[in-house]
């Protein structure tokens, strides 16, 4: 009897011991996922800093005084870079953070990054540091809005609005057939179709891609200026294949 009772005391104890092995192991596995999985963001973070061959070093940029125009996300100045007159986008200090505005202004970096063609404004750079994030394009002459309510006394002709009109669809058919991902712009506004002059005819590239996203990650109901889109892109039941509304020219 007293044989029984100490193998049985025996068996409790391997039990208890086993039951502790089983719990360090369950805590070290947890240890290791963990930080396997910060590990993988990690080597993710670097992989993606590798990409971005857009990334400039801030000192090589100027910011003159000259302030043109504003946006929901910051100022535009002229500036210069490498000796050439060029436009700088500062976010405003105050949309710094959540890093929800900082995430987002990386995105339209990296959007504005992927895009080439004549009808799109030509991205240079920006800066990714800690301090307000700068982005640098090439410099237009006006906007599409300011000629159209600054300047009310000089109408577009018929001609001019056609080229412009063609310019724009040129801009959103190279994004919505881009490979392997196409790029919806989501916010064609005359403030975002910049102009410049050539043969003293107006010609327009599209600009600005804070709502742009890609078509498979798009599912944002009226994510752009409601007046410029599609009737159903207000609606609840949005699908990512609702596209934008066209120019507007008056």
């Amino acid at each position: 009897m007293i044989s029984l009772q100490g193998q049985c005391k025996e068996k409790e104890q391997e039990n208890s011991d086993l039951e502790r092995q089983l719990r360090d192991r369950d805590q070290n596995l947890v240890e290791v996922n963990k930080t396997l999985s910060e590990t993988q963001g990690k080597l993710k973070e670097c992989k993606c800093q590798e990409k971005r061959d857009w990334i400039i070093p801030r000192d090589d940029i100027l910011i003159l005084n000259k302030r043109l125009g504003s946006g929901g996300l910051g100022y535009v100045h002229e500036g210069k870079y490498c000796g050439c007159t060029v436009a700088v986008k500062r976010l405003h200090e105050r949309d710094l953070f959540p890093s929800y505005n900082r995430g987002k202004f990386e995105r339209e970096m990296d959007i504005a990054s992927r895009c080439r063609h004549p009808c799109l404004l030509q991205f240079i750079g920006a800066t990714n540091d800690e301090e307000s994030p700068l982005f640098v394009t090439e410099l237009m002459e006006s906007s599409l809005r300011q000629l159209l309510y600054m300047k009310p006394e000089q109408p577009l002709s018929h001609g001019e609005v056609v080229t412009i009109s063609l310019d724009v669809a040129r801009a959103l058919s190279y994004l919505h057939n881009k490979k392997p991902s196409p790029i919806l712009h989501r916010d064609v506004s005359s403030a975002n179709v910049l102009l410049w002059r050539r043969d003293k005819q107006w010609r327009a590239k599209v600009s600005d891609y804070g709502t742009a996203n890609f078509l498979q990650d798009t599912m944002t109901a009226n994510p752009g200026t409601m007046i410029y889109s599609a009737p159903e892109a207000c609606a609840p039941t949005q699908t990512v294949k609702v596209g934008n509304g066209c120019v507007k020219f008056s």
